[in-house]
């Protein structure tokens, strides 16, 4: 762990020096003093680095070793408070979570080409890689620090009609990986077992102000394009604009699993997504967000479901131009799922609860600061309580990080 937070200590200065710059504002933040924005190729460059900490009451880091299903840091013995109950990795130390550096290309209103490619290194690039089939970007790191080609994906279309192929951001829910677009520091539970990546090819479709569409064929989750297993999945989405304060999404994933080695030879997995935001004035914003997982696994003698689902909801309140509030309410539940496997814990099922409240601060135009304090209840009807190396169904936890951009 000591070489891991030496060179996440080094890569931080590195990305402080760089802010040094006055770059142009935005999200991402294309950095002109460096890449000037009106090249002949339209190439826009960009990136930020969020560092921070998490801890809890349990005073438990992360656990690793075998056992550990789907490849989430869920193990058979006793694991940290800040493993996967907050989503991302959180290792119980001052960390580098993300340090990102990105270049991308429009399109214009004519038929035209662009594309995107992200880098990423950090503790939370663990799910990002494409560890479902272990290609690519697979063994790009150790322990808690990893590397991944989060989006490499050309576009081609104009910017009401567009087909992307790649491997992009998996937009499986409305909390994601991207630092400077993320309000709380932690991850809603329910974002639990939502890839963060997908490989694949999808059509977009803006006919009006009102409605925009996408779909298309992915290689299944956190897969290449390799896809040595023959998954097929199916991703949509569909958003309507009922005015410019509120908007309705449905997110679908229909995912047929091609043969494993193993006993799991074929599985399906099904999402559905439907979220609500609404900017009720100038200061309140409000967003809710329901979800369905349903999963079967078939193997030789026998088929095996599973569900779970919940609701999430944020309510934030800008105090001024530097200083934000919001407060995050959520209920999970799952049965025989991602968080109460049959292999691990009898898969009787239960309810998750969490509740946090956050704070963003400019301190200035390019770095932010975001503390936060988050409470989680388990409630489990096999009694698996998955917070640290205690017998308690509860956890108190806490932790701050900075946003820089350049």
């Amino acid at each position: 762990m000591k070489k891991n937070s030496t060179l996440a200590a080094v890569l931080f200065a590195f990305a402080s020096a760089v802010y040094a710059g006055d770059c142009e504002t935005g999200t991402p933040a294309p950095c002109d003093n460096v890449f000037s924005k009106n090249n002949k190729l339209g190439i826009d460059f960009y990136g930020w680095a969020m560092t921070g900490i998490t801890t809890n009451n349990h005073g438990s880091a992360n656990e690793y070793g075998s056992g550990a299903p789907y490849g989430y840091n869920r193990q058979l013995t006793p694991q940290g408070g800040n493993s996967y109950v907050l989503m991302l990795e959180q290792p119980s130390e001052w960390k580098l979570n993300q340090l990102w550096v990105g270049a991308k290309r429009d399109l214009k209103d004519t038929l035209d080409w662009g594309g995107r490619v992200d880098f990423a290194y950090g503790t939370d690039l663990r799910y990002a890689r494409n560890w479902g089939d272990q290609s690519f970007d697979y063994d790009w790191g150790s322990g808690d620090y990893y590397a991944s080609i989060v989006q490499l994906f050309a576009v081609l279309g104009t910017k009401k009609l567009n087909v992307q192929v790649g491997k992009f951001a998996g937009s499986f829910a409305y909390e994601g990986l991207a630092a400077p677009q993320e309000f709380f520091y932690t991850h809603a539970n329910i974002c639990y077992g939502r890839p963060l990546t997908t490989s694949g090819a999808m059509v977009h479709w803006k006919p009006n102000e009102k409605w925009s569409f996408s779909g298309g064929w992915t290689a299944g989750v956190f897969n290449s394009l390799e896809n040595p297993y023959g998954d097929s999945a199916f991703l949509g989405k569909a958003t309507y604009h009922f005015n410019k304060k509120a908007a309705l999404t449905y997110k679908v994933f229909y995912n047929d699993k091609g043969s494993r080695s193993d006993t799991n030879i074929a599985a399906t997995d099904c999402y559905n997504t439907l979220i609500f935001t609404y900017k009720i004035n100038k200061r309140w914003f409000y967003m809710i967000e329901g979800a369905v997982v349903d999963s079967k696994t078939y193997n030789s003698t026998a088929k095996t479901g599973g569900d779970a689902w919940g609701f999430n909801q944020h309510l934030i309140y800008t105090v001024n131009d530097k200083l934000s509030v919001g407060l995050r309410g959520e209920f999970h539940h799952s049965h025989n799922s991602m968080f109460d496997m049959a292999s691990v814990s009898g898969g009787e099922g239960g309810d998750l609860y969490e509740i946090t409240l956050a704070a963003n601060y400019k301190i200035t135009e390019k770095v932010r600061f975001r503390p936060e304090v988050r409470f989680d209840q388990a409630d489990y009807a096999n009694g698996f309580l998955p917070f640290g190396n205690s017998d308690s169904g509860s956890q108190i936890s806490g932790g701050c990080s900075f946003v820089i951009e350049f």
